[in-house]
């Protein structure tokens, strides 16, 4: 009984997951770049420099993407960093309820074979 309640508590927990295409991994910073000196840029010779926004990628092997971002574009980008969060945290909350589900049946199966 209190199994089937937990089974049907842990199928609920999957429609929640968003569309899978409005995600996005990796971190979102600001930056100031700056010209090479000798340009005749007076953003970058005020000391000010330019304001970025970048969204930085880690991949295996210490390689690293940045992308530029268009200001427009943070607040998707800040959308679908929140849905990968999300998408994470559903799927670690049904890994654990598959992990309970496989301790009760190991143990179910222990007390069939010892009958």
């Amino acid at each position: 009984m209190a199994q089937n309640k937990k089974h049907r508590r842990a199928q609920q927990v999957l429609p929640s997951l968003l569309a899978i295409e409005d995600i996005l991994r990796g971190s979102l910073f600001e930056r100031h770049t700056f010209h090479p000196a000798g340009t005749r840029c007076s953003t970058c010779s005020e000391g000010k420099g330019h304001h970025q926004w970048v969204l930085n990628v880690n991949y295996a092997g210490a390689k690293t993407r940045q992308i530029a971002l268009h200001p427009d574009q943070v607040p998707q980008v800040r959308r679908q960093l929140a849905n990968l969060a999300q998408v994470r945290q559903t799927l670690e909350q049904r890994c654990e309820f598959n992990q309970e589900r496989l301790r009760a049946e190991r143990a179910h199966l222990r007390k069939a074979n010892h009958d």
